[in-house]
């Protein structure tokens, strides 16, 4: 692999050899550089540790501000790097052989190691051990600047490696994927570039690089019952007036088209939805009628007619920015007019202090918090890319552009666990706009983020479970489609992925996404009444898709296709209307289903008479609410006397 572009991913300086093989002996007790990196067009991950000696890098400005997974960022032969003294030390020209343990250069020594070669590390206070296959040390390594608990937790975060759920600070490597799914290629041919080529800080875009796993990951509950035979017995095909010359829609048979066995559409035999009925929209819930639900106090009568208005019909424009912070619970309903003030103020209060949190993090304190600036560099750069074809963000120098960065870092110390993932921007972005208010638009997107927060899951275990939910749904309401997809091997559903993601944001304009929103915001029909809108626009599609005969890459591509061209009323009506039809055929039916049941917000009574979903969201409260008022107190004060002594020492 000589000359072989490679990828630094992360790079840790003052790192110490400890432990090695005999090969290395005269290394042992000197100073290096531990690298983590990919050979590109293999593609391999590797770990190096490169021997300095005196060699000591100090220019690391924004080091991690490439790290993806998806976008890749080519190394040229000899980077120069920067010394102490104003000399450089290069980089050898050439790549080693990924199998090679050593490479020995101007007596400098490094070794390297694959990912896949190595079992696991481990932590045993400042020290990293990475252990091969056999558990036997592969190499020990002694961390002088920083912990190596910063570069372990760079690499769960990124799922190169998992915690042991049997061995204390020991992590297993994940074995690495074959770089041939259908998905990413998919994405290469469609040139969906704001989505492809933007660097990652954390592993979400990784799911979509390899979803050709997923049969492995999502689907085998779902294929050892199959979907489709198991409401055969039971319901009706929706489409009661789509007949095919190449599938009997009258018999149970399997069927062939082209020569491939398939699975017909049930008939009404054995299968029966009630009918689709009509769903009309509504107008905007308007200014004389929002006054009209204002108390004298300034609290607000009936909020549930309320939301029931605005899931029919929106909110008019005038009034629009008033309404979404009762929506996304910076206001509450039964607050008064004065209730209401001080809410506003303590909440604003709360976030000026968060936000001089990242703004007094010394430039020494940031250099030794990866975690911090990986974020702060990734916000950079996707804040310069968030809707700049829209005036308000219009302009290399808007004001506007700042305040997007400032909330995107506030929220990064408000929620650290989280931080900050590529998407949020999308999420954020037409909130500021509307409401303006830097602190109020932060409360805002917090209100936000608590409804799609599974959809950053580290794990991606929210993005899994709603893609099985949209299949589930999809198979019970159009089988035709359904059957096509699964014929064609796209019944995975990957390409509704950046709708459930994003919430659509890239469907649609802004005026219409902003309606859109506020309509999911109510919470009505059900919580999960985004679902249906996927399946609205699918429905509307089936056609094309079917006459078309399209592939799944064809599908993927039509679908990226769609973004601008959808009508959103008619997607609404759609929608609630497919709603209507499965709650009305789950209300007629005798059988549990409970898995349609809880998409449809019905709660699902297990065998010992309670309900089935664990209730676990105080747990994450308890944090908050266990400190005293007088801890609380004493910990004010001790801010305010930092505040104080910063600021006089700044006149010194």
């Amino acid at each position: 692999m000589e000359n072989e572009s490679i990828e630094e991913i992360y790079v840790q300086h003052g790192v110490t050899l400890k432990k090695a093989s005999a090969t290395y002996l005269s290394a042992l007790n000197t100073e290096g550089i531990l690298y983590f990196g990919r050979y590109q067009k293999a593609p391999l991950y590797f770990f190096e540790w490169k021997q300095t000696e005196t060699c000591e890098v100090l220019d690391i400005e924004c080091q991690d501000s490439g790290w993806s997974f998806v976008d890749t960022i080519e190394s040229t032969s000899s980077i120069p790097m920067q010394l102490e003294n104003g000399a450089s030390c290069d980089k050898p020209s050439d790549a080693n052989q990924p199998s090679a343990n050593q490479a020995q250069k101007s007596n400098k020594i490094s070794i390297q190691v694959l990912l896949r070669d190595l079992k696991g590390m481990e932590i045993v206070r400042n020290e990293l051990r990475l252990f091969d296959q056999n558990s036997s040390i592969h190499s020990l390594y002694l961390f002088h600047h920083g912990s190596p608990h910063s570069f372990v937790d760079f690499l769960e975060r990124k799922r190169f490696i998992r915690k042991s759920s049997r061995r204390k600070q020991f992590y297993e490597c994940f074995p690495e994927e074959p770089d041939n799914d259908k998905l990413q290629r998919s994405f290469s041919e469609l040139n969906i570039e704001d989505i492809r080529s933007r660097p990652r800080a954390s592993t979400y875009m990784d799911f979509m690089s390899k979803l050709a796993t997923v049969h492995q990951q999502i689907l085998p509950i779902v294929r050892q019952t199959d979907i489709v035979s198991g409401f055969r017995s039971q319901l009706n095909s929706p489409q009661d007036d789509m007949e095919s010359n190449d599938v009997d829609s009258h018999n149970g048979e399997i069927q062939e088209i082209n020569g491939t066995e398939v699975v017909p559409m049930m008939t009404k035999k054995t299968r029966q939805l009630v009918p689709r009925p009509y769903a009309l929209r509504g107008t905007p819930l308007s200014s004389e009628q929002w006054v009209e639900f204002r108390a004298p106090n300034g609290s607000i009568l009936n909020p549930d007619r309320v939301k029931e208005i605005i899931f029919r019909g929106g909110i008019d424009e005038s009034i629009r920015a008033e309404l979404w912070k009762y929506l996304l619970g910076l206001d509450l309903w039964e607050h008064n007019s004065a209730q209401r003030d001080e809410q506003r103020a303590a909440k604003t209060q709360e976030y000026f202090q968060m936000k001089l949190q990242w703004l007094t993090i010394t430039p020494i304190q940031e250099h030794n918090f990866t975690g911090y600036r990986e974020r702060k560099c990734q916000i950079e750069k996707d804040v310069k890319r968030t809707d700049r074809t829209y005036e308000f963000f219009a302009g290399d120098d808007n004001p506007n552009l700042a305040k997007l960065q400032d909330i995107l870092m506030t929220y990064v110390m408000y929620n650290f666990d989280l931080g900050y993932v590529q998407g949020m921007s999308d999420l954020l972005a037409p909130i500021l706009s509307l409401v303006q208010n830097e602190a109020e638009s932060f409360w805002c997107f917090v209100g936000f983020m608590q409804r799609v927060f599974n959809n950053f899951d580290i794990d991606q275990k929210g993005m899994k479970q709603q893609l099985e939910n949209l299949r589930t749904l999809l198979a019970f309401v159009n089988e035709g489609l359904y059957n096509y997809l699964k014929e064609n091997q796209s019944e995975n559903m990957y390409f509704c992925f950046r709708w459930l993601l994003v919430w659509f944001k890239r469907e649609f304009a802004n005026k219409d996404i902003m309606q859109l929103w506020e309509v999911l915001w109510t919470g009505l029909p059900c919580p999960n009444f985004h679902l249906f809108i996927c399946v609205a626009i699918l429905d509307q599609e089936m056609d094309v898709f079917i006459d078309g005969q399209f592939t799944f890459t064809e599908i993927l591509k039509h679908v990226n296709e769609l973004s601008g061209n959808l009508n959103l009323v008619a997607i609404l009506e759609q929608a609630e209307s497919i709603y209507l039809q499965v709650k009305g055929t789950l209300d007629a039916s005798k059988e549990a289903l409970p898995e349609l049941r809880k998409l449809i917000g019905e709660e699902v009574v297990s065998s010992n008479g309670t309900g089935s979903d664990d209730d676990d969201d105080s747990c994450g409260m308890s944090i908050v609410n266990e400190k005293s008022a007088e801890y609380q107190e004493m910990m004010q004060r001790k801010v305010d006397e930092a505040c104080d002594l910063s600021i006089s020492y700044a006149f010194f």
